[in-house]
Protein backbone atom coordinates (compact mmCIF):
# COMPACT_ATOMS: atom_id res chain seq x y z
CA UNK A 1 0.00 0.00 0.00
CA UNK A 2 1.69 3.08 -0.98
CA UNK A 3 0.93 6.57 1.05
CA UNK A 4 0.07 9.51 -0.63
CA UNK A 5 3.12 12.19 -0.53
CA UNK A 6 2.90 15.05 1.99
CA UNK A 7 2.27 18.70 0.33
CA UNK A 8 4.47 21.01 2.07
CA UNK A 9 2.59 24.14 1.02
CA UNK A 10 -0.54 22.99 2.27
CA UNK A 11 -1.68 25.72 5.02
CA UNK A 12 -1.34 25.05 8.73
CA UNK A 13 -4.93 24.61 10.22
CA UNK A 14 -7.09 27.35 11.19
CA UNK A 15 -7.16 29.08 14.83
CA UNK A 16 -10.43 30.76 13.72
CA UNK A 17 -12.38 28.91 16.71
CA UNK A 18 -12.84 29.14 20.40
CA UNK A 19 -12.49 25.02 20.25
CA UNK A 20 -8.97 24.90 18.63
CA UNK A 21 -7.71 27.72 21.07
CA UNK A 22 -7.60 25.22 23.88
CA UNK A 23 -5.69 22.24 21.50
CA UNK A 24 -2.47 24.33 21.58
CA UNK A 25 -0.28 23.13 24.76
CA UNK A 26 2.85 23.99 24.84
CA UNK A 27 5.37 22.36 27.10
CA UNK A 28 8.77 23.29 27.78
CA UNK A 29 11.79 23.14 29.82
CA UNK A 30 13.51 26.46 31.19
CA UNK A 31 16.92 26.86 30.80
CA UNK A 32 19.21 29.71 32.44
CA UNK A 33 20.00 31.23 28.76
CA UNK A 34 16.09 31.41 28.34
CA UNK A 35 15.25 32.98 31.28
CA UNK A 36 18.02 35.42 31.22
CA UNK A 37 16.75 36.56 27.64
CA UNK A 38 13.43 37.16 28.75
CA UNK A 39 14.60 38.85 31.62
CA UNK A 40 16.53 41.83 29.72
CA UNK A 41 12.86 42.39 28.08
CA UNK A 42 10.83 42.55 30.95
CA UNK A 43 13.60 44.49 32.43
CA UNK A 44 13.48 46.94 29.38
CA UNK A 45 9.68 46.91 29.76
CA UNK A 46 8.53 46.65 32.68
CA UNK A 47 9.56 50.66 33.75
CA UNK A 48 10.47 52.12 30.42
CA UNK A 49 9.68 55.88 31.37
CA UNK A 50 12.04 55.32 34.54
CA UNK A 51 14.64 53.76 32.92
CA UNK A 52 14.63 56.74 30.56
CA UNK A 53 14.34 59.25 33.06
CA UNK A 54 17.51 57.36 34.97
CA UNK A 55 19.56 57.13 31.35
CA UNK A 56 18.99 61.14 31.12
CA UNK A 57 20.16 61.70 34.17
CA UNK A 58 23.31 59.16 34.11
CA UNK A 59 23.82 60.75 30.58
CA UNK A 60 23.89 64.02 32.16
CA UNK A 61 25.70 63.35 34.58
CA UNK A 62 28.24 61.92 32.65
CA UNK A 63 29.14 64.63 30.57
CA UNK A 64 29.48 66.80 33.18
CA UNK A 65 32.04 64.83 34.59
CA UNK A 66 33.30 64.13 31.58
CA UNK A 67 34.21 67.84 31.01
CA UNK A 68 35.31 68.84 34.37
CA UNK A 69 37.68 66.02 33.90
CA UNK A 70 39.14 67.76 30.30
CA UNK A 71 39.03 71.07 31.90
CA UNK A 72 41.65 70.07 34.58
CA UNK A 73 43.64 68.52 32.13
CA UNK A 74 44.57 66.39 34.93
CA UNK A 75 43.40 63.55 32.60
CA UNK A 76 43.60 62.85 29.16
CA UNK A 77 41.17 62.68 26.67
CA UNK A 78 41.04 58.74 26.26
CA UNK A 79 41.54 58.22 30.02
CA UNK A 80 38.75 60.69 31.17
CA UNK A 81 36.38 58.96 28.01
CA UNK A 82 36.47 55.75 29.76
CA UNK A 83 36.22 56.72 33.48
CA UNK A 84 32.88 58.15 32.08
CA UNK A 85 31.85 55.56 29.91
CA UNK A 86 32.73 52.40 32.92
CA UNK A 87 31.17 54.97 35.52
CA UNK A 88 28.21 55.74 33.69
CA UNK A 89 28.05 51.62 33.22
CA UNK A 90 28.37 50.84 36.91
CA UNK A 91 25.81 53.18 37.99
CA UNK A 92 23.14 52.14 35.35
CA UNK A 93 23.86 48.29 36.78
CA UNK A 94 23.76 49.42 39.95
CA UNK A 95 19.54 50.73 39.34
CA UNK A 96 18.95 47.74 37.66
CA UNK A 97 20.54 45.28 40.62
CA UNK A 98 16.92 45.55 43.03
CA UNK A 99 14.50 45.01 39.79
CA UNK A 100 16.59 42.20 38.79
CA UNK A 101 16.32 40.51 42.05
CA UNK A 102 12.97 41.27 42.62
CA UNK A 103 12.82 39.75 39.39
CA UNK A 104 13.96 36.54 40.08
CA UNK A 105 12.40 36.29 43.58
CA UNK A 106 8.87 36.79 42.02
CA UNK A 107 9.80 33.89 39.12
CA UNK A 108 11.32 31.47 41.43
CA UNK A 109 8.21 32.14 43.59
CA UNK A 110 6.04 31.44 40.39
CA UNK A 111 8.06 28.31 39.92
CA UNK A 112 10.03 29.33 37.20
CA UNK A 113 13.65 28.46 37.51
CA UNK A 114 16.16 26.64 35.56
CA UNK A 115 15.68 23.26 34.81
CA UNK A 116 11.45 23.79 35.70
CA UNK A 117 9.32 22.15 33.26
CA UNK A 118 6.15 24.19 32.22
CA UNK A 119 3.37 23.77 30.62
CA UNK A 120 1.27 27.26 28.60
CA UNK A 121 -2.18 26.52 27.09
CA UNK A 122 -4.79 29.22 26.72
CA UNK A 123 -8.44 29.05 27.04
CA UNK A 124 -11.81 30.97 27.60
CA UNK A 125 -9.50 34.19 27.00
CA UNK A 126 -6.83 33.46 29.54
CA UNK A 127 -3.58 32.12 29.59
CA UNK A 128 -2.77 29.31 32.24
CA UNK A 129 0.77 28.53 33.23
CA UNK A 130 1.71 24.81 34.95
CA UNK A 131 4.90 24.98 37.10
CA UNK A 132 6.40 22.66 39.21
CA UNK A 133 4.67 24.73 41.92
CA UNK A 134 1.20 25.16 40.44
CA UNK A 135 -0.98 26.91 38.24
CA UNK A 136 -1.31 30.14 37.68
CA UNK A 137 -3.76 32.39 35.26
CA UNK A 138 -3.83 35.27 33.38
CA UNK A 139 -6.64 37.06 31.59
CA UNK A 140 -5.23 37.89 27.89
CA UNK A 141 -6.40 41.10 27.70
CA UNK A 142 -3.98 42.02 30.75
CA UNK A 143 -1.07 40.69 29.00
CA UNK A 144 1.54 42.36 27.05
CA UNK A 145 2.88 40.42 24.53
CA UNK A 146 6.73 40.93 23.07
CA UNK A 147 8.74 39.26 20.33
CA UNK A 148 12.04 38.38 21.49
CA UNK A 149 14.85 36.24 19.13
CA UNK A 150 14.18 33.76 21.51
CA UNK A 151 10.55 33.39 21.77
CA UNK A 152 7.67 35.50 23.16
CA UNK A 153 7.52 37.39 26.45
CA UNK A 154 4.21 37.67 28.64
CA UNK A 155 4.31 40.07 31.05
CA UNK A 156 1.00 40.65 33.42
CA UNK A 157 0.12 43.55 35.52
CA UNK A 158 2.44 41.21 38.35
CA UNK A 159 5.43 41.99 38.58
CA UNK A 160 6.65 38.73 36.82
CA UNK A 161 7.32 37.56 33.24
CA UNK A 162 6.23 34.69 31.45
CA UNK A 163 8.54 33.36 28.63
CA UNK A 164 6.99 31.37 25.79
CA UNK A 165 10.33 30.00 23.85
CA UNK A 166 10.65 28.58 20.37
CA UNK A 167 12.15 25.54 21.19
CA UNK A 168 9.92 23.69 22.81
CA UNK A 169 8.14 20.03 22.56
CA UNK A 170 5.79 20.72 20.61
CA UNK A 171 5.66 21.83 16.94
CA UNK A 172 5.86 25.24 15.50
CA UNK A 173 2.40 24.68 14.08
CA UNK A 174 1.06 24.40 17.56
CA UNK A 175 3.58 27.36 18.56
CA UNK A 176 2.53 29.66 16.04
CA UNK A 177 -1.27 28.85 16.96
CA UNK A 178 -0.98 29.54 20.66
CA UNK A 179 0.78 33.02 20.17
CA UNK A 180 -1.63 33.93 17.64
CA UNK A 181 -4.52 33.01 19.91
CA UNK A 182 -3.06 34.90 22.70
CA UNK A 183 -2.77 37.96 20.43
CA UNK A 184 -5.68 37.61 18.80
CA UNK A 185 -7.43 38.44 22.29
Amino acid sequence: MTQDPINPYQPVASVAHESEHTLSEIQFRLTRRILRAGESKYLTHSSSNRRIIDSLVIIALSTVIFIVALSYGKYPFVTSLFMTLWGAAFVYSALLRRSKIECRENLSRYGMVDGAVCTVFMSAGQVTLTTPVGTFHWLTNNLKIYRTPKGHVLLPRERVFLIIPKTNDSTRAEYKQLIKAIKSH
